[in-house]
């Protein structure tokens, strides 16, 4: 590619994402890009994350995204040997208020109040669910989160669920510009 085309592509790139934040903005959603591969291959580090703003209670399955809860960011930068990281993150939800989440069955597989709970996007989808064993009950007011990548992912198994007052979109629309 010459350099003529590169300086196209790049200005088109330019132009689209400029059109996605605006429209994001005047329908109220929230643009963020990516700088974790905790949810590979769904979103990938650079993409651009849009989220609406959360209007009533998260589903599972749910991609959403949540500011730092109280202690995340420097316990995850401690974690990863790093000085800081962003204060708000994307994960999925696989648990809701009231639910006893735990891991891992003798398939591998996480259950939510004893039913194995089918992960098609987890990454790798066979083998464990997590390499860490846990049996949690969701408080009244939280949800519990998991990357799709596991082993890149520090999420709920590692620091607790998220407060449902933390919880500020769920992802809309993924700008695949990363990966």
């Amino acid at each position: 590619m010459n350099g003529r085309r590169i300086v196209v592509a790049l200005a088109g790139m330019a132009i689209v994402l400029g059109l996605v934040a605006v429209a994001a903005a005047a329908l109220g959603e929230t643009v963020y890009r990516a700088d974790s591969p905790s949810m590979r291959p769904a979103i990938e580090v650079g993409d651009v994350v849009v989220a609406a703003r959360l209007s009533e209670e998260p589903r599972r399955g749910d991609m959403v995204v949540f500011s730092d809860p109280g202690d995340w960011g420097p316990r995850v930068a401690r974690l990863l040997g790093q000085d800081r990281v962003a204060d708000t993150f994307v994960k999925r939800v696989v648990g809701l208020p009231g639910e006893r989440i735990a891991c891992c069955t003798a398939a591998g597989e996480l259950t939510v109040d004893g039913v194995p709970l089918v992960e098609a996007y987890r990454v790798p989808a066979e083998g464990l669910a997590s390499v860490l064993a846990f049996d949690e009950v969701v408080p009244d007011d939280a949800v519990f989160v998991l990357g799709d990548a596991r082993s890149a992912s520090i999420d709920s198994r590692y620091l607790g669920s998220v407060p449902m007052d933390a919880v500020t979109g769920v992802v809309q629309l993924v700008v695949p510009l990363g990966g």
